[in-house]
C-alpha cells in the first residue's frame, strides 16, 4: 500500500514539475501576442503620479473603453513609445497635467501629420501659442485613450465643441439648423445634411472670424440659390449682401452694431497684427484705457498714423459692416420667413442699428479687438474720408452734406434761372431804345 501511493506521488510530482515550465510559456506567449497586456495590468488600477505643480495625475486607463477606441489597434506603444524596458516607470517630472498634454500634441502629429498642419494654422493652437491654458489641445477633443471613428463626432449634444462653447451650442439649438439637424435634415429634402459646428468652422483649421466676408462666403457656401433670390426683390442686392451680415437680418431679435475694421484695400485684407502697425495698436489701447469712446477727430487721426505706417503700397480705409453685437445671435438664425425685410429698419433717422459703433483690429492671434466709438462718427462730417466704405441712405446721414446739397441744388437751379430772367430784362430794355 505505501509502495503504490509512493509511486503515485512520484507521478504527481513529475507531473507539476513538467506543467510548471508549460504554464510558464504559455504566459510569455501571451504577453508577446498582447503586449499590451502588461501595461493594464498596472494601468487598470488606481495608480497616479505626483506632479510638479502639486497636483496629481492618474495614470489609470479604462481598459473596456480602450478596447473600443480606434487606437486599440496600435497598443500603447504606438503612442508612449518612450516607454522602454528598463527604463519603466520613469522618473521623470512631469511639470503639469496640461504640459504632459502639450507633449503629446506632437506624438499625434507623427501619425495625423495632415491634421497636425491644419490645427497649427487654427485660432486654437494661436491661443496655445499665446500661453492660453484654456485652448483645446488634441486629447481635449478627442480623449486619450478612447478616441472614437470620426462619425461619433456629430452628436446632438454637440460634443466636444459644446464642452467649451456651450452657450453657443445652446443658441444653436434654438436655430433653424439645430432644429432641422435633431428631426432629421426636414428643411433641404434628402440626402443634404443640416450643418453642425465643423460644416461651418472647419473641424481643425479653425479659423477666427477676422476677415469680413467669411461668414457670409460660409453661408453661400451651402445657400448658393441666395445671391438670386435676394436680387428678386431687394434694391442693390450686392451692395447689402457685401456690408450686412447674414446674421443681422436672419437673427431678428439680435441687437446689432456697425463694426469699422482696419483694411488695407491694395492687399484686399485686414491689416497685419505685426510690428508693423504695433503704434496704431498702443494708440488704440491708450484711448481705451482712458474709458472714451473714439470721437470722429480720433478716428481721423487714427486712419492718417495707419496710412503712414502702411507706406505707399498700401490703401488703408475702415470697412464697415452691420453685424450682430454677440456671438451667440450669429448662431440663432431663423426660418426665411422670419428674417427682416423692413427697409426703414436701417434706412431712416436715428435707426437702432447704428446706435452701437465699434473699431476693430486683428490681434496677433487672429481674432479682431473691438473699441467702442461714438455713434456720431458715422454722421459726422469730419468721418466722410474716415468710413467712405459704409454709408446707409436715410440712416448714417451727414446733415452738413445735406445742407451743402440743397445749397448746389438750389445754386443750381438759380442759374439758369437767373439767365432766362436777365435775357427777359435785356430784351425789354433793347425794345424801349
Amino acid at each position: 500500500m505505501r509502495t503504490v501511493f509512493g509511486f503515485g506521488a512520484l507521478i504527481l510530482s513529475l507531473a507539476l514539475f513538467g506543467a510548471g515550465p508549460a504554464l510558464a510559456q504559455e504566459s510569455d506567449q501571451e504577453s508577446v501576442a498582447n503586449p499590451d497586456a502588461k501595461c493594464v495590468k498596472c494601468h487598470s488600477r488606481g495608480l497616479k503620479k505626483k506632479l510638479e505643480d502639486g497636483t496629481t495625475m492618474s495614470l489609470k486607463v479604462d481598459v473596456d473603453t480602450f478596447a473600443t477606441s480606434v487606437h486599440q489597434v496600435i497598443g500603447c506603444t504606438g503612442c508612449h513609445r518612450d516607454v522602454a524596458k528598463g527604463k519603466h516607470p520613469s522618473r521623470e517630472p512631469i511639470a503639469s497635467a496640461r504640459a504632459y498634454s502639450l507633449k503629446h500634441n506632437q506624438t499625434c502629429s507623427q501619425c495625423h501629420a495632415a491634421k497636425s498642419r491644419d490645427y497649427e494654422d487654427s485660432i486654437h493652437a494661436q491661443l496655445v501659442a499665446a500661453g492660453s491654458d484654456e485652448a483645446p489641445l488634441c486629447s481635449d477633443c478627442h480623449s486619450a485613450h478612447a478616441i472614437q471613428p470620426q462619425q461619433t463626432y456629430q452628436p446632438t449634444t454637440g460634443e466636444p465643441c459644446s464642452n467649451c462653447h456651450s452657450d453657443i451650442f445652446t443658441a444653436y439649438e434654438g436655430s433653424v439648423h439645430g432644429y432641422a439637424y435633431i428631426q432629421g435634415d426636414w428643411f433641404r429634402g434628402a440626402g443634404v445634411r443640416a450643418p453642425i459646428c465643423a460644416d461651418c468652422h472647419s473641424a481643425h483649421d479653425i479659423s477666427a472670424v477676422a476677415s469680413v466676408g467669411f461668414l457670409v462666403d460660409t453661408c453661400m457656401s451651402c445657400h448658393d440659390e441666395a445671391r438670386a433670390a435676394h436680387e428678386q426683390w431687394l434694391p442693390n442686392a450686392p451692395m447689402h449682401l457685401q456690408s450686412v451680415g447674414c446674421a443681422a437680418c436672419h437673427s431678428p431679435d439680435a441687437g446689432l452694431r456697425v463694426n469699422l475694421q482696419f483694411w488695407d484695400q491694395a492687399a484686399e485684407a485686414p491689416i497685419g497684427p505685426g510690428e508693423k502697425y504695433a503704434e496704431l495698436r498702443e494708440e488704440l489701447a491708450t484711448i481705451a484705457d482712458s474709458d472714451d469712446e473714439l470721437s470722429s477727430l480720433e478716428l481721423w487721426r487714427l486712419i492718417r498714423l495707419t496710412r503712414s505706417l502702411g507706406g505707399s503700397e498700401s490703401d488703408i480705409v475702415l470697412l464697415g459692416r452691420l453685424e450682430v453685437a454677440h456671438g451667440m445671435d450669429a448662431h440663432r438664425l431663423q426660418d426665411s420667413s422670419q428674417a427682416t425685410r423692413a427697409c426703414e429698419n436701417c434706412h431712416e433717422s436715428e435707426s437702432r442699428a447704428f446706435e452701437t459703433v465699434t473699431v476693430s483690429i486683428t490681434r496677433p492671434d487672429g481674432r479682431r479687438e473691438r473699441f467702442d466709438a461714438d455713434s456720431a462718427v458715422l454722421s459726422s462730417v469730419i468721418s466722410v474720408d474716415s468710413i467712405s466704405g459704409f454709408y446707409a441712405p436715410g440712416g448714417t446721414r451727414i446733415k452738413l452734406l445735406d445742407y451743402l446739397l440743397v445749397l448746389a441744388a438750389l445754386g443750381g437751379l438759380a442759374v439758369p434761372v437767373a439767365h432766362i430772367a436777365l435775357g427777359k430784362i435785356v430784351r425789354r430794355r433793347s425794345k424801349k431804345h
